[in-house]
């Protein structure tokens, strides 16, 4: 492609986290590089409308490719992608493709026999499958959704089996544990568990049986976080794991373990599954970097706009956006090869801490870097996760490894045998170590300071500093006695270091449970209460009415607060008559506690009458009766407190809000007359009318178990004003 593109001599280049680009790069006319590489170049107008964007395995989605796509498309490139498994639908609207070429090279003569099952993977995988396996001397590759289940069939079958080579892979150990396998050095009969990262990248020879555990744990964006939630597999994964053998290998097998009715041969390509809208900050960082608004960007998915405005709101209160372009702060923050947060502590950390923060920065969870049966003994200092988590790299550079060059680059690397050994007894992942060796020796690199050959190792005092550092910034997410700002639930991770009480700061992560309901866990370090008093702010004096046992009327309150935390609340009566800077805020607050009906006002009682029939009105208009919107009739009582400047004064005035002659008469019939039940199946069935954000009016029918049981399309009641939209 690239030779027929630019009909001239290939100059091809790598550039990613590993290889950098040099002064050579710019005469490279085909360049390879990662979605992170290539969103920074969009960003940088390095990629422009002469340029042709290559995009391989594009049904992987993930937000950085979701971004690029979307530059891509604002920069006016070419695309030409590839997939070996997706609808191409989507794609082919989206990126106006001038044409879609759809090859195929399945054989039928090599269709697998395809069953499905309703049986668990260790259920499955019992005696007689084995002596299937080693009778008929067959290679089996065994897909299941997580670590622990991939370690567990490997080691179990193992254990029980030993003339089978046995074998396991997921994304925390590094290809070579299988390199055996790939390059047929492995004779059957063999099983090697994998999860998803296997199922379309790896071609294992000698395979001839799938076995396809139907489970999957995805991120579905829930209100613009990233829930992570097990379902079913999808039609894509399916047929990529299958495709392993079908089509491919004479005498196939393919088990689906599944509850499901599942059809094979009627599964097809789907649509991929975005992960953009639970990115918000992301974008919201990319877009100042550009100097637009997400609403110029023609995403791939909707993007959730109320988290999209929290986090450019929460940017620019960081001091990293101003007036929706990225400040110097920004963009030095943001120049850091890890995410914001920990970018922001390496712009402040000093040089004793930056030996923890970079490594820190780049270990995902230390959950994630070591497995079920760890023995961190000597390593773990109680409090903090990430500094635990450093140790277990520090002793990993410290005994292990040594300062050398990869491509030019340094890089601590590893005596091989020496790690390996290491990690079994440390319950270590080795790819996890590699990757933050990688990540470690980029960060250096943007510091502009050597990487050092041996790391000191955290303890208390190393706590002590480093929780200040982050009480100061504090760029992670915060819990506070299990709870976060808006007074979600969030409960300590299970694998973490941390007590359950007190100030934790580090990611928050949403799973939802068996039930489906969204869930919080945190890992992260213990902030001491002295540095959050220390580092709270005292907010300026607030007016507002408060209708409690020992006081009711207007209070000045005065606020300490944290990071969205109130830690201290003064409250006192507002002096009589009001302060002028506090004037305009007394009378907010009464007009909210006269729309609330707190106040013990002479004319209270027949404001909440009135604003129960504006509500009456709003309700059935489908929220289309101006006159009765909420902010109409705060500016009407407004406007009749504008000279009370007294608790006294605020008695004596009358207030006056009159139904009858904001709403002219025929529109008060038309909208009484509309009916308040209905009859279905012989009973009179009460109607309510509503109005939805988002949705707007609506209308709900209370039925009984029975009658909704019953109710269909056909004998649902016709409702024929415009306003009852559903």
């Amino acid at each position: 492609m690239a030779e027929t593109i630019l009909r001239a001599p290939l100059k091809v280049g790598v550039v990613n986290r590993e290889r950098e680009a040099t002064p050579e790069t710019p005469t490279w006319n085909v360049v390879i590089v990662t979605t992170g590489i290539a969103r920074r170049w969009f960003q940088d107008g390095l990629i422009t409308a002469q340029d042709t964007l290559v995009v391989d395995e594009i049904h992987q989605t993930s937000a950085e490719m979701e971004l690029c796509l979307a530059l891509g498309k604002r920069a006016r490139c070419r695309f030409i992608w590839l997939s070996a498994t997706v609808d191409p639908s989507f794609y082919a609207q989206y990126l106006t493709s001038a044409e879609v070429l759809e090859t195929r090279a399945f054989d039928p003569a090599k269709a697998a026999q395809v069953n499905v099952l309703a049986e668990q993977p260790l259920e499955f995988l019992n005696d007689r499958f084995i002596k299937t396996v080693m009778r008929e001397r067959r290679g089996v590759a065994v897909f299941v959704p997580t670590r622990a289940e991939v370690e567990q069939i490997a080691t179990e079958l193992g254990d029980r089996w030993s003339n089978l080579a046995t074998a396991f892979y997921h994304g925390g150990e590094p290809i070579r544990v299988i390199r055996p396998f790939l390059d047929g050095l492995v004779k059957r009969p063999f099983l090697l568990a994998m999860t998803a990262a296997g199922q379309s990248a790896l071609n294992i020879r000698g395979l001839d049986t799938v076995v396809i555990y139907d489970a999957r744990y995805t991120n579905v964006v829930e209100r613009g976080k990233n829930v992570l939630t097990r379902a079913y597999l999808g039609a894509n994964e399916i047929l990529q794991m299958a495709g392993r053998v079908h089509g491919r290998v004479q005498g196939g097998e393919v088990y689906i373990l599944s509850d499901r009715d599942l059809e094979f041969a009627d599964l097809r390509p789907t649509a991929p599954e975005f992960q953009l809208a639970g990115d918000a900050e992301r974008v919201a960082i990319t877009c100042a970097a550009i100097g637009v608004d997400a609403a110029e960007l023609d995403l791939p998915v909707p993007l959730d706009r109320r988290a999209y405005r929290e986090s450019v709101a929460m940017l620019t209160e960081r001091g990293l956006i101003d007036h929706g372009r990225l400040t110097t702060y920004g963009r030095d923050v943001e120049a850091m090869p890890v995410e914001r947060p920990w970018g922001e502590l390496l712009y402040h950390a000093e040089p004793s801490l930056v030996p923890l923060v970079a490594v820190a920065s780049n270990i995902e969870s230390l959950h994630r870097m070591t497995r079920e049966e760890r023995q961190l003994g000597g390593l773990i200092v109680p409090g903090s996760d990430h500094i635990t988590a450093y140790n277990v790299y520090a002793e990993a550079v410290n005994k292990h490894g040594y300062l050398g060059e990869v491509y030019g680059l340094p890089r601590h690397l590893f005596r091989e045998e020496d790690i390996e050994r290491w990690a079994e007894e440390r319950g270590v992942l080795v790819k996890a170590i590699e990757d933050i060796a990688l990540g470690t020796a980029s960060v250096y690199r943007q510091l502009e300071v050597p990487l050092p050959a041996k790391l000191p190792y955290g303890d208390r005092k190393t706590l002590e500093v480093f929780a200040d550092l982050v009480a100061k910034i504090m760029p992670f997410d915060l819990v506070i006695d299990e709870q976060t700002a808006d007074g979600r639930e969030a409960r300590v991770s299970r694998s973490s270091v941390c007590g359950s009480w007190g100030a934790i700061a580090g990611t928050l992560r949403y799973f939802a449970d068996r039930f489906g309901v969204p869930r919080a866990s945190i890992e992260g370090t213990q902030i001491p209460e002295r540095a959050i008093r220390g580092y709270a702010r005292r907010g300026r004096p607030q007016a507002v009415f408060e209708r409690q046992r020992r006081r009711e009327g207007l209070m000045v309150v005065r606020a300490v607060e944290y990071f969205g935390f109130t830690l201290d609340r003064d409250v006192e009566p507002l002096p009589s008559p009001f302060p002028e800077e506090l004037a305009d805020a007394a009378r907010q607050a009464l007009v909210q506690a006269l729309l609330a009906g707190e106040t013990p006002h002479p004319d209270q009682g027949k404001v909440r009458r009135a604003l129960e029939r504006f509500g009456h009105y709003w309700r059935r208009s489908g929220g289309q009766l101006s006159q009765a919107r909420s902010e109409e009739l705060s500016e009407q009582i407004a406007a009749q407190l504008t000279r009370v400047r007294s608790w006294d004064q605020f008695i004596g005035t009358r207030i006056v809000l009159d139904p009858d002659a904001a709403i002219p008469e025929r529109e008060r019939h038309r909208l009484d007359s509309l009916p308040s039940s209905v009859f279905l199946y012989g009973d009179r069935v009460p109607v309510d009318y509503d109005v939805e954000q988002g949705v707007g009016g609506i209308v709900r029918l209370r039925l009984k178990e029975g009658q909704a049981r019953r109710l269909t399309r056909k004998t649902s009641p016709r409702l024929t004003d415009p306003s009852a939209t559903r």
